[in-house]
């Protein structure tokens, strides 16, 4: 879907199609916001898959750009600069088993520096880092992981640009983009109570129309166990 398509539905919606009650730069700006907010509710709406180094200890960050975590499946063997093959699987445990029954975060001793890591740990509640055992100490250890990160500013392109680019999120997720634009577009006018109840009407439609979408598709943030449900909205 293109930038253009969604500011011609938004603005139909609003009744601005000629512009006139908001700039065209405001709209890309809401834009923005609103395929931020989409990737921070739904991970899975913009995703990378990364070979990735990781650094010295447990403690891991996420590669620049990225917002969430979403899977570690194996680490990889490196063969020459531009080649990789799989070497070992990968298992998402609680960061609080591993407290308990080992001093998971000690060092290494140089007979077991490994070139490989089993378990990795991640919360939520801090979305850019990650926790990873055994210790990582001389030896390179590359993972492939799949994480979400954002898109590129629409408002900050030429407007013609903007207008003519291809948004790399799955058209799946239109209602939802156009639904939080329109919640942001009626949330300006602070002073009408009118547009406030049709700025939360758009708010909830965004966070049903995800939730509705999760009982479709499995949601992808890592989870150890499967079987709960996580809460959209």
């Amino acid at each position: 879907m293109k930038v253009q398509e969604i500011l011609e539905r938004v603005t139909t919606l609003y009744n601005d199609l000629e512009y006139v009650r908001v700039p065209r730069s405001h709209y890309l700006r809401f834009l923005d916001d609103a395929i931020n907010q989409l990737i921070l509710s739904r991970p899975d709406s913009h995703v990378k898959t990364e070979i990735v180094k990781l650094m010295p200890g447990t403690r891991q960050d996420l590669p620049e750009g990225g917002y969430t975590l979403i899977d570690i499946y194996m680490t990889k063997k490196k063969i020459d600069d531009d080649n990789f093959i799989n070497y070992r699987p990968v298992y998402q445990v609680e960061r609080k088993d591993l407290d308990y029954f080992s001093n998971w975060h000690g060092g290494f001793d140089n007979e077991k520096d490994v070139d490989y890591i089993n378990e990795f740990a991640y919360d939520t509640r801090s979305p850019l880092t990650y926790w990873v055992t055994p210790f990582v100490g001389n030896q390179d250890v590359y993972v492939e992981m799949d994480y979400s990160y954002g898109c590129e500013k629409y408002s900050e392109m030429p407007e013609d640009e903007a207008l003519n680019s291809d948004i790399p999120i799955s058209e799946v997720f239109m209602g939802p983009i156009i639904s939080y634009m329109l919640f942001l577009l009626y949330s300006t006018d602070s002073t009408s109570a009118v547009d406030r109840e049709v700025a939360q009407r758009y708010e909830a439609s965004f966070y049903q129309a995800l939730g509705l979408e999760y009982n479709a598709v499995q949601i992808v943030t890592p989870r150890v166990d499967e079987s709960e449900t996580p809460q959209v909205g």
